[in-house]
């Protein structure tokens, strides 16, 4: 074992040390500065380009605010009340068939008729 190690440490003498070069000092050519910040100024004007385009497009109708009006179908109430997620969670988790029923009977209020003869749904139905 100790002829191994004498003969790697003939074989390491060999090697004589050397001072290691200096790193080349590259400095970035100008030509490669004038790009970027060709590039971003084209990124720049793309973009304000772009949202100027988005608001005058928006703003072509004149900037008018109109007033909508919502219709009140008299004894209806709506839609949340008849819906109240927290009553609805007991009774999913107290009476599930009770549930069942309470949503049957909401959803003939709520949800439209496709029964009647002019209603939308049926006519879509029959395509």
């Amino acid at each position: 074992m100790a002829s191994h190690d004498d003969e790697f440490e003939k074989y390491l003498a060999e090697f004589e040390p050397r001072r290691p070069r200096t790193l080349p000092n590259q400095l970035v050519p100008k030509t490669i500065w004038t790009r970027r910040l060709a590039a971003a100024a084209a990124v720049t004007l793309a973009l304000g380009a772009s949202l100027w385009f988005a608001r005058s497009k928006s703003g072509s109708s004149g900037g008018d605010i109109v007033a909508v009006k919502t219709i009140a179908v008299p004894g209806r109430r709506p839609i949340a009340e008849d819906l109240p997620v927290a009553a609805l969670t007991q009774m999913a988790l107290k009476d599930p068939e009770q549930l069942d029923a309470r949503l049957t009977e909401l959803s003939r209020k709520v949800l439209p008729d496709f029964r009647r003869s002019d209603s939308t749904l049926r006519v879509l139905a029959q395509q």
